[in-house]
């Protein structure tokens, strides 16, 4: 494994300058929250506790992390999600039990 030591240290590689870098958590908060529109609480539950876990990653970090927006975002769009798309369900269930019962097979 020669390449190994190269390839760890491209991946600690401090490219980015302080307080540039972004919180990885508070990224995947985001990009869950937006999921969470099509595949509701298995995205929206997970991009609220990534968001809240970033926020925390963020406080914590003095200064270096940056993302504090991304992840009161990923909170919102995941709670907005999970509530819209738990909605529609909720209404798509309940329009196929009114039509079953008009036909008379409930």
């Amino acid at each position: 494994m020669p390449y190994r030591h190269q390839l760890e240290e491209l991946w600690k590689s401090d490219d980015v300058p302080p307080g540039e870098a972004k919180s990885r958590k508070a990224s995947v908060s985001f990009n869950l929250g937006l999921l969470s529109f099509l595949v509701s609480i298995f995205a929206g539950v997970p991009a609220i506790i990534n968001g809240l876990l970033g926020l925390r990653e963020i406080r914590q970090s003095g200064g270096r992390l940056q993302g504090k927006q991304l992840a009161v975002s990923g909170i919102a769009l995941g709670l907005v999600g999970s509530v819209a798309s738990g909605a529609l369900v909720w209404y798509g269930v309940a329009t196929v039990q009114r039509a079953s019962q008009k036909a008379g097979m409930g």
